[in-house]
């Protein structure tokens, strides 16, 4: 029987060293998942904003470019309109003989 003892401690001394182990080792492998994470998060942050800058310049730029062709366009209109030779409005007789 004292050769089984020692069989059963050897080998709780094993169990209870792993179960220190992964006591150790889990809590460092969440605390460096979540370092990746929030490192990951900042960059990813980061480049969002870079793209929302991006669009809305885009953005900005179409609106002047639109805004330009729609000045170009009443600047033409306008032209053709002075263009046209004027039309004085003629009262009729009856309406001079009633002033």
């Amino acid at each position: 029987m004292s050769q089984t003892e020692p069989r059963n401690v050897k080998s709780s001394k094993k169990k209870v060293i792993i179960l220190m182990a992964l006591g150790l080792l889990i809590p460092i492998f969440l605390v460096s998942m979540a370092i990746l994470a929030v490192n990951s998060d900042a960059k990813n942050q980061e480049k969002y904003a870079q793209q929302k800058a991006d669009m809305l310049k885009r953005i900005e730029a179409r609106e002047a470019a639109e805004k330009l062709k729609a000045e170009q366009a009443n600047a033409a209109s306008e032209t053709a309109v002075a263009s046209e030779p004027q039309v004085e409005k003629v009262q009729p007789v009856n309406a001079l003989k009633t002033q």
